[in-house]
């Protein structure tokens, strides 16, 4: 019953309860004015009046459908349908009321009793709409025999209405929930189908991305790292000439060259941030082991890895998100965390992935970082787990090492509200 309400089915519910609040205000005035109108019909008339008036009213309050959630349809159907069932039962106390006369008005009700059932069909299982259909016959053919009182082959054809009547709401509320199932069937496929063309066209779009990265890293190394790096062994080798009076021009030469040599470092940054190959050659997680031991190898440090569960498919964007968090969060620790352990742990259950790196380094405060800019990365770790659609949270105090966790979460498309 926790399924979000149909598109639809509270706007044909409301509609109709308007048709037939009106319907019944002109039996009931047409019950007051003409005298040999009956009594009962005149009850019944007003009831059924007051019932749709006040389903019509609670219809059109949205506040309440956001208060009672889930309980606001279910509780509309059982008020409706309780009344709309004991109204009739005022034949049956009717002095003198004959049993064929009282089965045929009870016949009348079929159509006002058909639309609860076909929106129970409609928004929930076959097993409410058998509750539906036995509870409500089975009311009527309780005080059937009670009228009869003794049961007849002459009384078999009046105790068997309800029963027939039961037959044929089982089976419209049977074909209106096969036929709903197959619509949210049908739709949960198509919202597959999409995703999944979404996924492709968003591979051709990261190949395209690649091949454009690599490219541009091609001419960048063939152009400006090339250009750099010649022009710092140009100073290097004027530095070499130069007399050792001329200081000035020395110091000159020595900023030229920090800034050439910060350059070209720069550069060559970029165009690893360029290139992404260990993902394209070795996928994820070989290459968050490389990431891993190429710290451990460079910096002496122990490591370990630790990867559990069977990942989900992730698109590219996200597999690159992964990767740039663990090289960035890597090369952090190598530079600020005077560390002697680390490890990494990729933990993937159902749709949702973890991955948590932690050191054991001399730690630093995570807000005071953020605002004095410090900690180099830390903001561009955060940006880059944001664009991916997931969560970065860092714990770390000085002295006590450092944690970062990164969650994300697929979407699940076989949701049973879609």
């Amino acid at each position: 019953m926790g399924r979000s309400i149909e598109p639809g089915l509270l706007y044909i519910f409301r509609y109709f309860s308007g048709i037939a609040m009106i319907y019944f205000a002109i039996m009931w005035g047409y019950g007051i004015t003409a005298p040999s109108y009956e009594v009962p019909l005149q009850v019944q008339s007003l009831m059924n009046l007051a019932t749709n008036s006040c389903l019509f009213a609670y219809l059109s309050i949205p506040w309440l459908e956001r208060r009672l959630r889930s309980w606001y349809l279910p509780f509309a159907i059982v008020a409706y349908t309780g009344v709309t069932v004991f109204s009739n039962l005022i034949y049956f106390f009717e002095p003198g009321a004959d049993v064929y006369t009282i089965i045929a008005r009870s016949w009348a009700l079929v159509p006002i009793l058909l639309v609860p059932l076909v929106l129970i069909a409609w928004q929930y299982s076959f097993v409410y709409v058998l509750a539906f259909t036995v509870l409500t016959n089975a009311i009527e053919l309780f005080f059937l025999i009670l009228v009869v009182e003794r049961v007849s082959f002459e009384a078999l054809p009046i105790l068997g209405q309800p029963l027939i009547r039961a037959f044929a709401f089982g089976t419209v509320g049977y074909i209106v929930e096969r036929l709903m199932d197959t619509q949210r069937k049908q739709k949960r496929r198509l919202i597959m189908t999409n995703i999944q063309l979404g996924q492709y066209a968003n591979t051709l779009e990261h190949l395209a991305t690649s091949r454009e990265r690599n490219r541009l890293a091609r001419e960048l190394h063939d152009t400006l790292a090339h250009t750099l790096s010649g022009v710092a062994v140009n100073l290097e080798a004027i530095k070499t000439m130069l007399a050792p009076d001329q200081g000035d021009v020395s110091t000159m030469l020595d900023h030229s060259l920090s800034a050439t040599r910060l350059g070209l470092e720069e550069t060559r940054r970029v165009l690893q941030d360029l290139r992404a190959r260990p993902l394209e050659d070795l996928g994820l997680e070989l290459a968050l082991r490389a990431l891993v031991q190429a710290l451990a190898d460079r910096e002496d440090i122990e490591a370990e890895i630790a990867f559990s569960g069977d990942l989900p498919t992730l698109s590219p964007d996200v597999e690159q998100s992964i990767y740039r968090i663990t090289q960035e969060a890597l090369e952090n620790i190598a530079r600020h965390a005077d560390a002697r352990h680390t490890s990494l742990s990729l933990k993937a259950a159902g749709n949702q992935i973890e991955l948590t790196i932690t050191d054991d380094g001399s730690g630093f405060d995570p807000k005071s970082a953020l605002d004095n800019n410090h900690q180099l990365g830390l903001r561009g770790l955060r940006e880059r787990a944001a664009v991916a659609g997931g969560v970065l949270s860092v714990n770390s105090r000085q002295g006590g090492g450092t944690t970062i966790r990164f969650t994300w979460e697929k979407l699940d498309v076989q949701d049973p509200d879609l």
